[in-house]
């Protein structure tokens, strides 16, 4: 199975990783060579390594392009072919180095280039380095074990770059997938309020319309016009400010306002300081609606809904307050649905970073207070 691009090494990586490997090799031989040689041979020397550094390189560009197309299996396959591949790649360079070196061939061809005696050129293989007693067989092994060390070490270093890049593009991969399931998971938590509105809303109307209060029917349907088409505007999954989500609350208590005109009264209170806060679209929508149902709707006398804000720390903490009787009903300190979903909503989002506490106030009322992590703007 071939691997995206994204997964795969880069071919200009590569073959810049070949250029400084053999740029170092041919550095450090260099110097090595003058510590341990008469500087004059070392200068005479740099063309003929120039030459074997030039053709190893270009030996392991086809190294790299055998394993490029061998990385698409295993890790543990690609090891063991970079480890038979560096065989023949390290013979190869062997066989040029000794050619070069050993058998005088550049001398003889320039000798022949200027015209001199030809019948040195009969005698490329003779050897006429200090190894003059080796077969030249064994001449070349010798070398071959330093040039598989070459060959091996950069295969190596090359898988590990590879393998890199793919734990890179998979950990990216998890994290985009991770990110993609956590707003579907805020998508469906933020579309179970809306039903449950809708619902309550068109029970409302239904009453003003048949109680033929045709100028409260009328203003409820353009808040509520008004409600859906700022709330499901925007992602569902994003972020806004608090100005936006107290503007939606408020368009959501107009609409209860004509429901409870005698028992309904509202009190918010928001520093300017907090009003560019980002916060979760709707997350203060269950705990309005359920103080409207089980404060509002459940007491006999007139309530008030208070929703404020205020700064801590690193941390705003939001809360729904209210003064209805209806706290003490068996339904209300429970973690109802849209408690659950206030709950779910900031794991979500914020992790342990943020919770909801909800429970009655000592003598009467009941207050959902959540505490989230500090944000300004969009």
């Amino acid at each position: 199975m071939e691997k995206d691009d994204d997964a795969m090494l880069r071919p200009r990586v590569a073959l810049a990783s070949i250029a400084a490997f053999w740029a170092f090799y041919f550095s450090i031989v260099t110097l090595r060579s003058f510590v341990v040689k008469d500087g004059d041979a070392v200068l005479a020397a740099l063309g003929q390594r120039a030459i074997v550094t030039l053709i190893s390189a270009g030996t392991m560009v086809l190294l790299y392009l055998v394993l490029r197309r061998a990385t698409a299996s295993t890790f543990r396959r690609n090891i063991i072919a970079a480890a038979l591949l560096a065989v023949p790649a390290a013979f190869v360079f062997a066989a040029v180095h000794y050619t070069i070196f050993d058998t005088g061939l550049l001398g003889n061809i320039t000798a022949l280039a200027e015209g001199q005696d030809s019948r040195g050129v009969l005698q490329l293989l003779a050897p006429n380095s200090a190894d003059a007693d080796m077969a030249p067989m064994v001449a070349i092994t010798g070398d071959a074990v330093d040039g598989y060390f070459y060959f091996a070490t950069w295969a190596a270093l090359y898988l590990l770059l590879c393998h890199g890049v793919e734990i890179g593009a998979l950990e990216r991969r998890a994290a985009a997938l991770r990110a993609a399931a956590q707003t579907a998971e805020l998508r469906a938590l933020r579309y179970q309020i809306n039903p449950h509105f809708l619902f309550n809303t068109l029970n409302s109307l239904s009453s003003l319309v048949m109680g033929e209060r045709r100028e409260a029917a009328e203003r409820m349907i353009g808040n509520l016009a008004a409600f859906f088409r700022t709330s499901l505007a925007g992602d569902p999954a994003a972020d806004v400010p608090l100005s936006e989500e107290i503007y939606l609350q408020q368009l959501y208590l107009d609409i209860e306002t004509v429901r409870f005109p005698e028992r309904l009264a509202v009190a918010i209170d928001i520093p300017d300081a907090l009003l560019s806060v980002c916060v979760p679209a709707l997350i203060l929508q269950p705990l309005v609606e359920n103080a409207v149902r089980h404060g509002v709707a459940c007491s006999r006398g007139r309530v008030t809904i208070r929703i404020t804000a205020r700064n801590q720390p690193g941390h705003i903490l939001l809360s729904v307050e209210d003064d209805g009787d209806g706290a003490r009903g068996a339904g209300r300190p429970g973690g109802g649905l849209g408690l659950r979903n206030v709950r779910d909503r900031l794991a979500a989002r914020f992790g342990e970073a943020a919770d909801l506490d909800a429970r009655p106030v000592p003598g009467q009322g009941y207050r959902a207070r959540i505490s989230m992590p500090l944000g300004h703007g969009r």
